[in-house]
């Protein structure tokens, strides 16, 4: 039985400021490393891993905390590491994100040896390569159900998208991996975890898809009517 990685988030500090901005724009490259590590990670649960991009200044300021630090404690895993921000404003965001994503991968390897969790360096080797496979699209689907809808097979699934001016999810229904049926559901700003975590279950009552999910989403449970002419294929 493979074990958990809750959350891993990536932290941006210049001297005092905190880049929230720059926090949310990679709250999903987290949040697809944390899901890939999760397909292969068998070792022991590690609540939050947290990796602190901090620039010289921060060092400056708070001279206390050390360098390429690893510290590991009731299931809590930092790495405090040295940002170069200027250099990292130079490069595309295609380059940034590559860039991020190397650099956090580098980062695990070296935290997984020094808490001496080999399953963990399995783990991110396997989350970085499958990353690069597919272009760091951290897009996913967070529910997913096989149904039968007007005799046909069918994929129903809640995907979250990750955009810059937020996160959405829809509800889509595929036939032999192409979407025939799509819809929006809800979105929100990047970086909010709970939305990651709200929707639960699909069902099929006769022709409505019911959308289950935590009770105090005001509009879960959310039925959605399918007629068979709006089905694309």
């Amino acid at each position: 039985m493979k074990r958990i990685i809750e959350r891993t988030l990536f932290w941006f500090m210049d001297g005092d400021e905190q880049k929230s901005a720059m926090d949310n724009r990679y709250f999903s490259l987290g949040t697809l490393l944390n899901r890939l590590m999760g397909e292969r990670y068998e070792g022991k649960r590690i609540k939050f891993i947290n990796i602190y991009f901090n620039t010289e200044e921060t060092y400056k300021i708070h001279p206390q905390v050390p360098k390429h630090n690893t510290h590991f404690y009731g299931g809590h895993l930092n790495y405090d590491d040295v940002f170069d921000l200027n250099s990292f404003n130079k490069m595309t965001e295609i380059e940034q994100d590559q860039f991020i994503w190397k650099r956090a991968f580098e980062i695990l390897k070296e935290a997984s040896i020094a808490i001496k969790n080999k399953e963990l360096l399995k783990a991110c080797e396997y989350a970085y390569k499958k990353g690069i496979e597919i272009n760091l699209n951290p897009d996913y689907r967070m529910v997913e159900n096989d149904i039968v809808l007007f005799d046909q097979a069918l994929k129903a699934s809640v995907w979250v998208n990750f955009k810059k001016e937020g996160m959405y999810s829809k509800f889509t229904l595929e036939k032999e991996n192409e979407i025939i049926f799509e819809q929006e559901i809800d979105k929100t700003k990047n970086g909010i975890e709970f939305f990651l975590e709200m929707y639960k279950d699909i069902e099929l009552k006769d022709h409505d898809i019911i959308i289950k999910g935590r009770k105090d989403v005001e509009y879960l449970p959310l039925t959605i009517p399918i007629k068979k002419e709006e089905l694309a294929h």
